[in-house]
Formats: structure tokens, C-alpha cells, sequence
């Protein structure tokens, strides 16, 4: 099946086999670059995600074979599994895309690699993202962090995170006058999705 074929048709449409050749092509040592990313990207629909393609993702985001785009696509694909699994909390594992377990694995193998100095800081930023769609402890003091980091991209990043974590008002209010559109497109995301009721009526 062609990986290309599967991104040019909505996920909806794919065929029984769509999650076999995304698996492959994530596991597979000799997928070409250009597909891994490919099949990152698209290995995040709920079509076919499950705890072995999370698996899979959670390992891709690992290798440092692999390039930082490559790596930060898989851990971002991750995101809407966390979030499912967060709003769901296992009450009906049928409505749940990835196992218990798999949830737990998951959000502890992206808290290591965001803590890992070794780890480029653009995936390290794309693990953030993809992490606080299920809100754990340690994202507050990391949001803080990437916040005063003297590095754009690293604010765009915590202004993101904002929407789902709360106790950055004050935050959000300071990114809503930034000259970066970027930031102050994530502020008003956060101000509005984020439940930052006194940012928001500003």
C-alpha cells in the first residue's frame, strides 16, 4: 500500500490494511527517511491508532538514527492518543485508543526524552507538546522553563502548552501583545481553549 496514496485520502476512507503499512513502515530499519516521516505524520489518526503503534512512535521519537524532523513528528503524533486517554480514563476500554498500561509507557517515555539533554531541543519541544495533551506533574516547572529561555521558539512552545495547563494568566496576558505571531496566535488559543477566563475577556 502506498504511503502517499494513504495521505492524499481522508482517514476515514483508508483501507483495512492502512495501520499494517504504517506500522511497517515506522518498524521497518530500511523504510526510507522520507516515508518514516510520512508515516509518522499520519500514524497519529485514530483510525488506526493502538498501543503497537504508539509503540512504535514512542521508539522512532527515540532513535537518534533518525532525523529531528523524523523524531518530533512521531512524538507529536502521540498527542491525540494522550488526550483521548486522559478524557477517557479507562472507564470503557473500547472508547480508549491505547491500553492503560500503554498510557502510563507512554507519557514516562516522552517525561525521559524531554529530560534528556542529549536530545536535540526541537524534538525536545515536540515532546512537550505532544506530552501535556495529558497533563502530568513536571509540565508546569518545564513550561516555566521554556517560557524565560531566551529562544523564540522555545516561548511559541510554552505559550502552546498554556492551553492545557492552567496558572499562566499572567503569561498569556504578556504573549497576547508579543510581535511574535506565532506566540500570540498560541496565547489567544490558550486564552480561549484554556479556560484563562480573565485573559480571554481582553
Amino acid at each position: 500500500m502506498n504511503l502517499k496514496r494513504l495521505a492524499d485520502t481522508p482517514p476515514w476512507e483508508w483501507p483495512n490494511g492502512a495501520r499494517d503499512t504504517l506500522l511497517n513502515a515506522l518498524t521497518d530499519p530500511a523504510t526510507r527517511d522520507s516515508d518514516r516521516a510520512l508515516a509518522a505524520q499520519l500514524a497519529g489518526d485514530f483510525v488506526v491508532m493502538d498501543d503497537a503503534i504508539a509503540n512504535a512512535l514512542v521508539n522512532v521519537a527515540r532513535n537518534s538514527r533518525w532525523s529531528e524532523d523524523i523524531r518530533g513528528s512521531a512524538a507529536v503524533a502521540l498527542g491525540p492518543a494522550l488526550a483521548n486517554a486522559d478524557t477517557m480514563r479507562f472507564d470503557d476500554p473500547d472508547d480508549v485508543l491505547i491500553s492503560e498500561e500503554c498510557f502510563h509507557r507512554t507519557r514516562a517515555a516522552l517525561q525521559e526524552l524531554y529530560r534528556d539533554p542529549e536530545v536535540p531541543h526541537s524534538v525536545r519541544r515536540d515532546v512537550l507538546e505532544a506530552s501535556v495533551h495529558a497533563p502530568d506533574e513536571w509540565h508546569p516547572n518545564a513550561v516555566r522553563q521554556a517560557y524565560v529561555q531566551d529562544d523564540s521558539s522555545w516561548r511559541r512552545t510554552a505559550v502552546f502548552c498554556m492551553s492545557f495547563i492552567p496558572g499562566f494568566e499572567d503569561e498569556i496576558l504578556e504573549s497576547l501583545g508579543s510581535s511574535d505571531e506565532e506566540v500570540e496566535r498560541n496565547a489567544v488559543l490558550a486564552a480561549t481553549q484554556g479556560g484563562h477566563v480573565e485573559a480571554a475577556r481582553l
